[in-house]
């Protein structure tokens, strides 16, 4: 039996985004145009909700705080089995998840007591909005198997989504750098505006570089204590998850520029599989590349201050004598000591346990 969502706003009926829930996919929510269902209310993440539909378990995954359902405050990272009568609330809207009989008996009801040329306007555009979200989420389900792979989930990954940083300025203005490429880099451009691109050109004062490689993305600080994530001081390399807050040192002067925000997301399949991916840091920026970024960065801003060039050469030295002090680029002296023995401890308990047990 299908089922859809009754969306309402204050109270009041909006038929014109009720969404039919398909058999296997997923169906997205959020304040954002590219979301399977908008809702326009600034206290909406632009991807509040994600709805992973398998058969007919259908799965409401919370990626923001600030949602409820059936009166309850849901976290971020919760996970809820969606069953009929279930109400969920996010700022303004209240969907309620029913069949599709139920749902369509109500918008009728609400769509015959209003006037004939608004009843027939309201009408067509729930229509054509119904089949623009069968379009997004119901073409699929048709190609679709009952049971949803994890093959099916990976392409999906491969093929629909990306990874992506939103700045947000001062006035509200939203912009959206798509990870695109291996290598790509973030700072401050000539006209004091936040950018993040693979060309150099375009960024006066790099603040860190953005790698993607089979873990996710990794963002390589160039400087000591000119990024902060999640309000921490980064300092070293890391590997960035959905919705970690990004804040720079400002471009002319020593204060992080509060007023502008970086958000990254991660493509919503990557809920899928959060259980499964590895989420081990890659090892640290070996001397190689710490060399190369020294050298890029003084090439470019050859025109530069002798302080620019300083703090870059600096920047290199710090990340080759932490690449030195590591073994096999990854583990110290200390953290192999501390694992051979209790390799050893581990390995004459098991022995003991076998053989007098």
């Amino acid at each position: 039996m299908s089922k859809k969502f009754l969306v309402k706003n204050r109270e009041t009926i909006v038929p014109e985004l009720t969404r039919e829930i398909p058999e296997n996919g997923i169906f997205n929510i959020g304040n954002d145009p590219s979301a399977t269902l908008e809702l326009k209310d600034n206290r909406v993440a632009p991807e509040q909700f994600v709805i992973v539909c398998e058969g007919t378990q259908v799965t409401l995954m919370c990626r923001v705080d600030g949602g409820q359902i059936n009166g309850q405050s849901l976290p971020q990272g919760s996970l809820h089995n969606l069953q009929p009568k279930d109400v969920i609330g996010v700022g303004d809207y209240t969907l309620i998840f029913d069949t599709a009989e139920s749902v369509e008996a109500i918008v009728s009801s609400f769509v015959k007591k209003h006037s004939a040329p608004e009843n027939s306007a309201a009408s067509d555009l729930s229509q054509k909005n119904q089949n623009k979200s069968r379009k997004k989420t119901g073409g699929q389900s048709e190609t679709l198997d009952s049971q949803r792979s994890l093959n099916d989930v990976l392409e999906e990954l491969r093929s629909d989504e990306k990874f992506y940083f939103q700045v947000e300025d001062a006035a509200g203005e939203k912009r959206r750098f798509y990870v695109e490429s291996e290598e790509m880099w973030l700072g401050w451009s000539a006209a004091g505006k936040c950018v993040i691109g693979k060309n150099t050109a375009d960024i006066e004062i790099p603040r860190a570089q953005i790698r993607k490689d089979w873990s996710g993305v990794v963002l390589y600080p160039l400087q000591t204590e000119a990024i902060r994530l999640n309000s921490e001081m980064l300092s070293e390399p890391h590997r960035l998850k959905n919705d970690d807050h990004l804040i720079l040192l400002a471009k002319n002067n020593a204060q992080f520029d509060k007023t502008m925000s970086i958000k990254f997301h991660e493509p919503t399949a990557l809920l899928v599989l959060d259980s499964i991916l590895p989420k081990e840091l890659p090892p640290p920026v070996l001397v190689k590349t710490a060399s190369q970024i020294a050298d890029n960065r003084l090439k470019s801003n050859a025109d530069g201050g002798e302080a620019d060039r300083q703090t870059i050469h600096s920047t290199a030295q710090q990340s080759i004598s932490k690449g030195k002090s590591r073994i096999f680029g990854y583990f110290t002296l200390t953290e192999i000591m501390v694992m051979t023995a209790g390799t050893l401890i581990a390995s004459v308990i098991i022995f003991f346990v076998l053989e007098y047990f």
